[in-house]
């Protein structure tokens, strides 16, 4: 399959042939940049593919998405592109919710289906919402909230030139996130693996839901930490990750 590059993911050069891919999927308000550390930590067969959406990073010149609808359409038409290697998923966070929609439409779709999906500190897709919208808050509000979840940089925070351009991206992802409606589906014949913080308000149950939506095994780990416990326990992350990606299925030519 010959590959061309896409706005939709972070390219760098390799040296190493992979033999297996690992998109990467942000949480709201990220970019792919979050990401980009991985490769270089977890096994080399792996290929990490950050996914960056409209209005992010490098293509913050493009209005973001405001439908988890839009997002996923774009997503699967993106990677149904890139589908010539056996794959896995990861999302965090809203990253979750838009891989369990994007691959929905690559299965419609009859694209090659991933090894895997892992979903990270995110309530099951068909669970009510947990706690009010936060994107009708007032900006100095949403400041409020983003720095009670430990994920953005308080130097961040405090430029107000930065928040500027921040905050309306920020606040697209979460009017996706929170004006989302679950439609019943039929569960994916792939695993999923869900991840999460020990200390994070996601409760235990609400990941352990994710397995209404697997026939083909699940499993649940909680690592130390908050909503964003992957900042301080990646090696731990991405070890897990390394070790359920069967990466030997993509032994010989692909």
């Amino acid at each position: 399959m010959n590959i061309e590059p896409s706005p939709w993911f972070l390219g760098r050069a390799r040296r190493e042939t992979p033999r297996f891919r690992l998109f990467c999927l942000p949480f709201a308000g990220g970019n792919a940049s979050f990401y980009t550390s991985w490769q270089a930590v977890i096994d080399p067969a792996i290929d990490v593919v950050p996914v960056q959406l409209p209005g992010h990073g490098g293509r913050i010149r493009e209005a973001p998405l405001e439908t988890m609808d839009e997002m996923a359409d774009g997503l699967a038409d993106a990677m149904v592109r890139r589908l010539d290697l056996p794959y896995a998923v990861f999302g965090h966070s809203m990253g979750a919710l838009l891989a369990f929609e994007t691959l929905r439409r690559l299965r419609a779709r009859g694209a090659l289906m991933p090894a895997a999906l892992f979903v990270s500190a995110r309530r099951a897709p068909h669970l009510p919402p947990s706690r009010p919208p936060l994107h009708v808050l007032s900006d100095a509000e949403l400041v409020g909230e983003l720095r009670a979840l430990n994920g953005t940089l308080d130097v961040v925070l405090g430029d107000r030139e930065l928040l500027d351009l921040l905050l309306p991206v920020i606040r697209a992802d979460l009017t996706a996130v929170e004006t989302y409606r679950f439609r019943e589906i039929l569960p994916f014949n792939f695993p999923i693996h869900a991840f999460g913080g020990s200390a994070d308000s996601i409760a235990e149950d609400a990941l352990q839901a994710w397995s209404r939506h697997a026939t083909s095994g699940f499993s649940m780990r909680l690592f130390p930490g908050d909503h964003f416990y992957l900042n301080d326990h990646r090696l731990s992350v991405l070890l897990a990750l390394g070790s359920l990606c069967p990466v030997t299925v993509g032994n010989g030519d692909p």
